[in-house]
């Protein structure tokens, strides 16, 4: 403040909150000037906590022509520094090919009675009529634009921006009024629960090349970001450098092999090419050449890099490598014993030797080449543009950017959304002229209700047609029971049978028969073993026969001590539980039953009658073996049965007493 004889203490910092005036005291003008202060600041208080400077309240619509760039702005009001103030109607033209930002200059003031008489006292007929007062503050904003890399032209206040402009195109962020409280709630909730996303359109498509530069198309549309909103009124255009990453080779090898006409077209190993820095050949080239002034004097090639001598001539002598000359760095050498040309005189000489030349109709996969030797090596060193992944993103203010990846000649890896930004689409670079960057659009998309309601029931509707093909597949692979009301059992197995009943019949071969019961009995249960019948057959025999005598009739020895020897009984048994009488009940009917069965292998028939009739067999081309356990289980068994043991006793004489003990319990014989 400028004014002299201004007074204003007032200071957030004291905390002060309202003036208390006590009588007999005199009014200062300072303390009027900080109670007006003391209000304006706590309505900014409040003001700042729902809008932000800039905030359109009402009115101040926006619009951009795209392609001449003139603006409008429409008359509203905007808040600016704790007040809603009124601003007017204006038109201009903003450039269309750079980022534009649009605002309002805050300009303040002082006006008094000398600026504007009617300031001063209107009161007639009193001592101060026409006396001059208080001064006023004046604000004024003004609707202007900045564009972002050019510096904006002197002018007084400060600039507040709204609006956003890419390229011609209207950022806008959200709708006004913006509550600025509000808005950082619902963005935090937005945010924390789904993240970025597109509403509608923000598709990005490829335009073309220009001035070096990659031109891409944004769609209309909508997009969240951060949880802030950002609408695209038009299509908006962007562009990017055509900056590739490039990459040199050298002494990339090739083997010259021309077509017709000497030209060999050469294809490089990577492409697209991005300069051609050096091709290096063999070359074979005949020249005339003098020898030196003395005998063995060694004569220099003109070029470098002399790979082998092919022939050395003079008339109709030819020169013998090795024994005449040699090839000595680069130079003949005549020093050899050998015959070798007059000194002074002039011979042909044909040599190979490393060349540099220049490529012909250079693109971006190679280039032709010609005057090299057929078979010999071509070195070539180039550079070329790897192949990369830019991915294309917007943040919450609406700047479009451009993530570049890492290249790689064969795997360039894609590049994340760094946090903030939204991914609209990832781009590969593949740096030809004649073929358009692939874009692959990749935003996520917010889905409605209705869409995801008709989603619930897709779902619902293929639950339900998978249950009817897994009944229609169960139906025709057993022959279904149900058919039009009547039940009908096809007899493969028990499936079908109510397994809460006990079951009388048996399913054996498609058939319905009586069960056949069997009882399992121990082989080894008893003193008797079960044997088949037999008839003994002597196998050796002795007929003959001699007189007995004693051998020592006296006794003359200690007795044979007894002996005691125990027939161990093994009890081996099996327990049988039955739940359907169907697969004994086949067993046996396998066996003896008069069942016709035709069973189909790799093409053969095999056709089996009662025992009595004819048997018909056509091997096929199988043999196939299934061996199926349904289920097995094992448990320790409760309790043992009891076992008859034998014992056999010799040695004792006879009315002896005995006391059998077997494992420190009495036995009592049941039989001696």
């Amino acid at each position: 403040m400028t004014l002299n004889s201004y007074y204003n203490r007032y200071d957030p910092a004291k905390k002060y909150d309202r003036t208390l005036f006590l009588a007999g005291r005199g009014l200062q003008s300072a303390e009027l000037n900080e109670m007006q202060d003391y209000a304006l600041h706590n309505l900014k208080g409040i003001g700042d906590a729902i809008f932000r400077d800039g905030d359109v309240i009402r009115g101040g619509t926006c619009v951009v022509e795209p392609d001449t760039g003139n603006t409008t702005l429409e008359s509203g009001f905007i808040y600016l520094r704790g007040a809603v103030r009124e601003i007017g109607f204006v038109n201009f033209t903003i450039p269309t090919n750079a980022t534009v930002r649009i605002g309002v200059w805050y300009v303040e003031s002082t006006m008094t009675e000398l600026e504007d008489p009617g300031l001063r006292d209107p009161a007639i007929g009193t001592r101060n009529y026409q006396e001059p007062g208080a001064a006023r503050l004046k604000a004024e904003i003004s609707w202007d634009f900045q564009v972002d890399g050019i510096a904006p032209p002197a002018h007084e206040g400060e600039f507040y921006p709204i609006y956003g402009v890419e390229n011609g195109v209207l950022i806008q962020h959200a709708p006004p009024p913006q509550f600025d409280a509000v808005n950082s709630a619902l963005a935090r909730y937005d945010r924390e629960s789904n993240g970025s996303y597109v509403v509608t359109g923000m598709d990005v498509r490829y335009l073309d090349k220009d001035n070096n530069e990659q031109v891409f198309v944004i769609n209309e549309g909508k997009a969240h970001v951060d949880g802030f909103e950002i609408e695209l009124a038009h299509s908006l255009r962007v562009r990017f450098a055509i900056d590739p990453d490039i990459q040199e080779i050298d002494s990339d090898p090739y083997t010259f092999q021309p077509a017709a006409g000497g030209l060999m077209d050469l294809v490089l190993n990577e492409s697209p090419a991005n300069q051609i820095l050096n091709v290096d050949v063999t070359v074979q080239k005949t020249i005339t050449m003098t020898h030196g002034s003395y005998a063995g004097a060694m004569d220099p090639i003109p070029d470098t890099a002399v790979l082998e001598i092919i022939q050395i001539k003079q008339g109709t002598t030819t020169y013998v490598s090795g024994t005449d000359y040699k090839l000595k760095s680069g130079d003949v050498d005549w020093s050899l014993p050998g015959a070798e040309p007059a000194p002074g005189s002039s011979y042909q000489i044909t040599y190979r030797c490393r060349s540099k030349i220049t490529p012909q109709n250079v693109t971006e996969d190679g280039f032709k080449i010609s005057g090299a030797v057929d078979g010999t090596l071509v070195l070539v060193d180039y550079s070329w543009m790897m192949p990369r992944y830019d991915l294309i993103t917007i943040d919450a203010t609406g700047v479009v950017r451009r993530i570049k990846g890492l290249a790689h000649p064969w795997r360039p890896s894609v590049p994340k959304a760094p946090s903030g930004q939204l991914a609209l689409a990832y781009v590969y670079q593949n740096w030809r002229s004649a073929i358009k960057p692939n874009v692959f659009n990749n935003a996520i998309h917010a889905i409605p209700m209705s869409d995801i309601e008709a989603m619930r029931s897709s779902i619902n509707d293929l639950y339900d047609l998978i249950a009817q093909e897994r009944l229609r597949n169960d139906a025709n692979s057993r022959e279904p029971a149900a058919k039009k009301g009547v039940f009908v059992d096809p007899f493969f197995d028990d499936d079908m049978r109510d397994q809460g009943i006990n079951q009388t019949a048996a399913i054996v071969d498609r058939e319905l028969t009586l069960p056949i019961n069997a009882s399992i009995s121990d082989s080894g249960k008893g003193t008797t073993p079960w044997l088949l019948p037999y008839i003994l057959e002597p196998v050796l025999e002795q007929l003959l026969q001699t007189v007995d005598m004693q051998i020592n009739p006296y006794q003359a020895f200690a007795p044979i001590p007894a002996k005691v020897a125990i027939n161990l009984n093994v009890d081996r048994w099996t327990e049988v539980q039955t739940t359907w009488s169907s697969p004994i009940t086949q067993r046996f009917s396998v066996l003896s039953s008069p069942i016709t069965r035709q069973v189909v292998v790799g093409g053969g028939v095999l056709s089996m009658v009662s025992s009595s009739t004819t048997q018909n067999v056509s091997i096929g081309t199988q043999i196939s073996q299934i061996t199926e356990l349904l289920s097995s289980t094992s448990r320790e068994a409760a309790f043992m049965r009891q076992a008859t043991q034998t014992f056999e006793l010799d040695g004792f004489a006879p009315g002896e007493q005995l006391r059998l003990v077997f494992d420190g319990i009495n036995v009592e014989p049941v039989s001696l």
